[in-house]
């Protein structure tokens, strides 16, 4: 195992996409393969395929998040050494995880203008549960996980507290 090796993981619409990056390049592990080369400039680097070279700007939050600017896209990543990433591969694999309720929340204080799932609804992941206005803007507070809505404890128009509970998301069990 390449101890310099990072597991880069990002989904693009709606499908999770993973890409191995090492001091050589990049992999798909589907046999497209890229290297990225500093540029003089802070941030910005060449994605060169074959014979083209894309600008591509890549922000760290220092930690393991990233974002990546790619012709006007940006994606936001995470990035974990292989080691990890293969550990957080095992966790998620397991029977406790797979089973796991989860609670979405309030992600910030504002005003509960839209419900639109029921309580006992099944519903995707990344679909829009509710809409919350705060400082004028409307968000949409949407599902991590796909599942089954359950015990939805906020009420249309009323304000809300950052990390009030609006809803629990059960996992769908086959």
């Amino acid at each position: 195992m390449n101890m310099n090796a990072f597991v880069v993981q990002t989904e693009i619409d709606g499908r999770k996409r993973e890409v191995t990056l090492t001091l050589e390049g990049a992999s798909d592990g589907n046999g497209a393969s890229v290297a990225l080369a500093p540029t003089d400039h802070p941030n910005v680097w060449h994605w060169i395929d074959g014979s083209s070279r894309v600008p591509v700007h890549i922000e760290s939050d220092g930690v393991s998040s990233v974002a990546v600017t790619v012709r006007g896209y940006r994606y936001t990543a995470t990035v974990h050494d292989k080691r990890h990433s293969q550990l957080l591969e095992i966790l998620a694999s397991s029977p406790s995880q797979q089973n796991r309720t989860t609670k979405i929340s309030a992600p910030m204080p504002g005003l509960l203008k839209g419900i639109n799932v029921a309580d006992g609804q099944t519903v995707r992941k990344g679909e829009t549960l509710f809409t919350l206005e705060a400082m004028k803007m409307e968000n949409a507070i949407k599902t991590p996980v796909a599942g089954v809505v359950r015990n939805i404890a906020a009420v249309e128009g009323s304000a809300l507290e950052k990390g009030s509970l609006l809803c629990i998301v059960e996992p769908v069990v086959d």
